[in-house]
């Protein structure tokens, strides 16, 4: 007869083509500190759980604090996760329970499906149920929306409270210029303040500029609630319509409400009730004053209608150090060169040269179609230094030494609980070991999580080359879409130096960053004439950072 003889498995050789990449999400909804040592229990149980299980292999225990379970998109652990995943590294994520993922059906069931096309499960703990289960949707569907009707029933409760106090003029009110706030929320009138704000008021009715009024403000030396120098028109144009000056309050001119799904503010036309509070608190300026002041207001805007010339191509792109800040166009009257500019009133200074815009545009043109029409010859130039930024070789040792680390622990610990019996030694060495394997294996996945993006930034890479191939030579316009697509942002070093930036890190640049680009070896740099008369030649280098 036979013999049949079992050879069993062991269960802790690492056989990474079998394991499963486990991750788990955790969230807590408030910011106390009692709900902070539960987030940090919670990381601390999954973490255990996941990476002394023989079957799993930890893939990171991704968590929220403090943030609202109806909103999925401003969550950070739960996006770090969802990147994760859709960069094929995870294939089980535990999640405590349905409440602790989301509120938000339509966001939490779109995840859902589109996760299970990849394979990818979520396990729920408390409700025991699968997301690869196509029949749980349902279930998905009413749990999630009982949350979410919970949720919108809270909101609405706070809304009709704080309506009710308003319809009693009850409302809460906060620091205003020209009058002290007590500490039982009380305006009380701050003479010198509000002399100024008779004064602001008296010159709009004189028809001063609001330029006229903020060197005014500037002279006498009135700053803002939170202390700084008034910089800008609409500061004083904020103070000129603040109906408060009257001595009344207004409660209900905006509303939170939902668009696409998405809490957002709207402005209140009469959608829901809106309460005036009059002899709130003593006036500065009567109401007649007010009235005829936001007369004038209306008149003047109307007046003098803004050119819409591509007047935002600028915004959050043009970078000036001299400034520190990033720049705007001026807002333009037609034919007028003197506002030609670009700056920013709140970071002007006084000694910083004027940097104009059509000087910026120029540069913008011509070094764009320098790269377009040189870039068959300057493609592998541009390639390696890409890969001199995307270099993830020195990740990768620090993540070959903590894992071999990670290995040893566990050999040791293993070989620990095979034990039939511990002493008191033996047993405190395992604590320390599970604390050890937990610490370094959370190590290991934020150096793995730096590693991940690499993908996005190959994508990346391929989007700016398409972009490139794409500008149309001649270029009879400026195709201010196109462009932004290749350049990341333009940095202005003064008005004759301008550094146009290819940013292929996937990395927010922020100041700090965006001084170094100046220090780079360029891909591409050539000079051209200005278009003012002030300045001859304008050099432009391109960047890849």
């Amino acid at each position: 007869m036979k013999e049949i003889k079992v050879i069993e498995t062991n269960p802790y050789i690492n056989n990474y083509n079998t394991y499963k990449r486990v991750a788990a999400y955790a969230r807590v909804s408030t910011k106390l500190e009692m709900q902070s040592s539960s987030l940090a229990l919670q990381i601390k149980h999954y973490a255990k759980e996941i990476i002394f299980n023989p079957d799993y292999m930890f893939a990171g225990v991704y968590a929220d604090h403090g943030k609202s379970g109806t909103s999925m998109k401003s969550r950070d652990g739960l996006q770090a996760l969802l990147k994760k995943i859709y960069a094929g590294h995870i294939d089980l994520v535990l999640v405590k329970s349905l409440s602790r993922f989301a509120r938000n059906t339509i966001d939490a069931l779109t995840i859902i499906q589109e996760t299970r096309k990849l394979g990818v499960e979520f396990y729920f703990e408390k409700e025991n149920i699968s997301s690869l289960d196509p029949s749980i949707d349902m279930i998905f569907t009413m749990m999630a929306s009982m949350a979410e009707q919970e949720s919108d029933s809270m909101s609405q409760n706070i809304s009709w409270s704080f309506q009710k106090q308003a319809q009693k003029g009850k409302i809460s009110v906060h620091k205003c210029i020209g009058y002290t706030l007590t500490k039982d929320k009380r305006l009380i009138i701050n003479p010198d303040e509000a002399t100024i704000i008779k004064n602001i008021f008296q010159m709009k009715l004189e028809h001063k500029s609001n330029t006229d009024i903020l060197e005014y403000v500037r002279s006498v030396g009135l700053k803002t609630i939170l202390g700084n120098d008034f910089v800008q028109n609409s500061q004083i144009i904020g103070i000129l319509r603040d109906i408060k000056y009257t001595g009344q309050v207004v409660w209900g001119n905006t509303y939170r409400g939902k668009n696409n799904n998405e809490k957002v503010t709207f402005i209140n036309n009469g959608e829901r009730p809106k309460y005036i509070i009059k002899n709130h608190h003593e006036a500065i300026i009567d109401i007649d004053t007010y009235h005829a002041v936001q007369a004038l207001i209306k008149v003047k805007k109307n007046d003098h209608p803004l050119v819409k010339n591509a007047s935002g191509w600028a915004n959050r792109f043009v970078y000036s150090l001299m400034h520190e800040k990033y720049l705007h166009v001026k807002q333009k009257i037609k034919d007028n060169p003197k506002y030609d500019l670009l700056e920013n009133e709140k970071a002007r200074k006084s000694s910083s040269p004027r940097i104009y815009s059509r000087n910026a545009t120029h540069v913008l043109r011509k070094a764009t179609i320098a790269l377009a029409r040189n870039f068959s010859d300057l493609e592998a130039k541009f390639d390696k230094q890409v890969k001199d930024h995307l270099d993830t070789s020195h990740l990768d040792k620090q993540m070959e030494k903590i894992a071999e680390k990670i290995r040893r622990y566990k050999k040791e610990y293993f070989i620990l609980k095979q034990k039939p019996e511990l002493d008191e030694a033996e047993q405190s060495l395992i604590y320390e070991l599970e604390e050890t394997v937990i610490k370094l294996s959370i190590q290991y996945i934020k150096i793995e999580d730096e590693t991940i993006p690499f993908i996005d930034k190959l994508k990346r890479i391929k989007d700016i080359k398409k972009a490139i191939s794409s500008i149309e030579l001649p270029m009879d316009e400026l195709p201010i879409d196109s462009i932004k697509e290749i350049f990341y942002v333009m940095v202005v070093k003064d008005p004759k130096s301008y550094f146009l930036v290819i940013n292929v890190s996937g990395k927010k640049l922020e100041g700090e960053s965006l001084k170094k680009v100046t220090e780079i070896k360029p891909l591409l740099e050539s000079v051209c004439k200005s278009r003012t008369k002030d300045i001859g030649i304008l050099t432009w280098k391109i960047i890849i950072f």
